[in-house]
This record gives structure tokens, C-alpha cells and sequence, in this order.
């Protein structure tokens, strides 16, 4: 009767680790190249040809830059966020914060009269990275779906 506890109780240890490795949070590490043929942008800056997104990740800690290039010239913004659902100061003007949602991952910037919220996803592979962006403010409210391809 003993043995079989053991074996159970062995079995069960052995189903909770591979649950545990199946419920690890994505790694959206990467260089992300905007793909404008996927992409759905109910606002896009005028002249926008292209944009760029860094994603540096460790565990729940982001280092995150962004290039919208126009033509030959970039504008550029960074930011560092922690996934752990905390309000924190974001570019000293924003509050924001930054959580898992399963496998997405949401980030919520805003202050008074602004919001952004972007909902961040793999799409059909973990080559292709989407930013589905929810803009309320001035000029105008839009809801924005990047899709990335990530540069090799």
C-alpha cells in the first residue's frame, strides 16, 4: 500500500512541474518590424512609412523602444515597465502599468483626458508580435491593431 502512495505521489509531483513549465508567460524579446499590409490603423500619423519596436524582457521587468520612421527620419520613445499590475509614473507626465492577462499582456497608460491601452499578443506564431492599441483623447479616439514581424 505504501509503494503506491509513493508512485502517486511521485506521478502527481511530476504533474504539477510540467504544468508549472506550461504556464510560463511568453518571452516577447526581439526586434519587431512593422508589417503595414497586417496592420489595421484606423489613425495613422501622416507620412508614417514604417515603425520599429524593441522589446527587452526579463522575467516581468520590459525595456521597451519605439521608432515611427517617416521617410528618413525616426522619432523615438522608450520606457521601462514591470508586469506586476502596479500604477506607477510612466514619462512623468503618465501614470501607467503594465500586467499579464494569460498570455497577453496589457499595458494601460493615461492621465486626465488621455488613455492608451495596449493589449499585446503573439499572432499566428512567435514571429509575428501584435499591439492592439486603444487610443481616448485629443485629437481623436482610434483603435489601432499593429501586427510586427520580427527581424532575424
Amino acid at each position: 500500500m505504501r509503494f503506491k502512495i509513493k508512485i502517486l505521489l511521485t506521478v502527481f509531483s511530476l504533474i504539477v512541474c510540467q504544468l508549472q513549465l506550461f504556464a510560463q508567460t511568453p518571452n516577447y524579446t526581439g526586434t519587431w518590424v512593422l508589417n503595414l499590409e497586417k496592420s489595421k490603423l484606423e489613425d495613422k500619423s501622416d507620412g508614417l512609412t514604417g515603425s520599429i519596436f524593441i522589446i527587452k524582457q526579463n522575467g516581468d521587468k520590459f525595456r521597451l523602444k519605439r521608432y515611427h520612421i517617416y521617410g528618413d527620419k525616426k522619432k523615438k520613445i522608450g520606457f521601462k515597465m514591470v508586469a506586476d499590475g502596479r500604477i506607477r509614473r510612466v514619462k512623468i507626465l503618465f501614470k501607467g502599468k503594465l500586467e499579464w492577462e494569460g498570455n497577453n499582456l496589457k499595458a494601460k497608460i493615461y492621465r486626465n483626458g488621455f488613455s492608451n491601452v495596449v493589449t499585446y499578443k503573439f499572432g499566428d506564431n512567435q514571429n509575428e508580435f501584435i499591439a492592439d492599441e486603444v487610443f481616448i483623447g485629443r485629437p481623436k479616439d482610434y483603435h489601432n491593431h499593429w501586427v510586427f514581424d520580427k527581424q532575424n
